[in-house]
């Protein structure tokens, strides 16, 4: 992401954070401003000398800042790493608020790099535990520091599967509920979103800047939504699932294919919840033709781990649910991430609760 950059001031950098955007084009378009680390003094001539009357603030300290996005936050990452792959020419691919992801050349294919958010999982924390139960469906772990939030994954090799044949939908849903299966019940260090919390979580939106962002038509028709939340979620629970491990982006462009293996990436949403979650997440991204392939695939595994129950009964209340689940989601990003991130996701929680209502 910082390739050109890197040519212009002729020494490498690494993107610390958004600080501001041109309010006037926002998500698409328009003119972003970062704070950029250079590993050296940059080349002479390149920068304008002006002083920015703004840099105080770009450089005074929030208590929400994500650590990579601290100065010498990413070097730290990097020697992190480089202490177990060896000294390569890393490469920033993304930073934002809630990842920052660093590739590393190696003999091997490659390693990525990854720091998550303190509201988020590790990946490395939950593949070793996912792993354990069906080692060729995520990357392998090169190294973990839990205290810091780093992990460190072997490359995926193939390509992500935006498009994904049915062989590959029935392969991956299948197997992952596998792993659903035989994980549920174990202790992980992941948030949670149980079913039964999602009235209360339900409350203190409503209560908050989401509610306030509603009409007074939309509030009321929330609140309905939440007298009937006990019976939606009743409902849900009757098809016998038990709560697990949830992927928590479970689309195919977060599945990788190299002809042979297939596996899933990006684990850093995964929290503790209902395993329907995952499905209806898949259904709103597939086709009608390959939704209908996913669904009986997830409900057929289901059966087979765990006869008696019956999973299909799950769907109708998750459509309600998963919007509800988004809200919460996207509330808890904006509670911990510092103002000038915000942008990402400002008027998701509100957005997430409108589409419940609209169910």
């Amino acid at each position: 992401m910082t390739r050109h950059l890197d040519e212009v001031l002729g020494v490498p950098t690494f993107v610390l954070r958004l600080v501001r955007t041109d309010s006037t084009e926002t998500m698409r378009g328009g003119r972003v401003v970062y704070h950029v680390q250079a590993a050296a003094e940059p080349r002479a001539g390149v920068l304008d000398p002006t002083p920015d009357a703004r840099w105080a603030e770009v450089i005074k300290p929030h208590p929400l800042r994500s650590s990579w996005a601290e100065v010498d936050g990413p070097q730290r990452l990097v020697d992190w790493s480089s202490g177990i792959v060896g000294h390569g020419t890393p490469t920033q691919v993304k930073t934002w608020n809630l990842s920052c992801l660093i590739r590393f050349p190696t003999d091997e294919g490659g390693a990525w790099a990854k720091a998550t958010s303190r509201f988020c999982s590790v990946d490395a924390d939950i593949i070793e535990h996912v792993r354990s139960y069906d080692a060729a469906l995520a990357p392998a772990v090169l190294g973990v520091d839990l205290e810091n939030r780093w992990s460190l994954l072997a490359h995926a090799p193939g390509i992500d599967c935006w498009e994904p044949d049915l062989p590959t939908v029935q392969d991956v849903v299948s197997r992952w509920v596998a792993v659903q299966a035989g994980i549920a019940g174990e202790e992980l260090r992941t948030p949670k979103m149980l079913p039964r919390d999602l009235p209360a979580e339900l409350d203190a939106l409503l209560a908050g800047e989401a509610g306030e962002q509603l009409s007074a038509e939309e509030l009321t028709k929330a609140h309905v939504l939440r007298d009937a939340l006990p019976g939606i979620i009743e409902e849900l629970e009757s098809a016998g699932l038990p709560n697990t491990l949830v992927h928590g982006d479970f689309h195919p462009g977060n599945w990788r294919s190299d002809g042979t293996n297939r596996l899933i990436v990006d684990w850093a949403d995964s929290y503790l919840g209902h395993p329907a979650t995952d499905i209806q997440r898949l259904r709103n991204w597939l086709p009608a033709e390959k939704k209908d392939v996913a669904v009986e695939a997830w409900s057929t595994a289901w059966q087979k781990h765990l006869p008696g129950s019956r999973p299909l009964r799950a769907l109708e209340p998750m459509t309600v649910i998963a919007r509800l689940l988004g809200a919460i989601t996207y509330q808890r990003f904006l509670d911990n991430i510092e103002p000038s991130e915000r942008i990402y996701h400002e008027g998701d929680p509100a957005n997430e609760l409108r589409a419940a209502i609209a169910e």
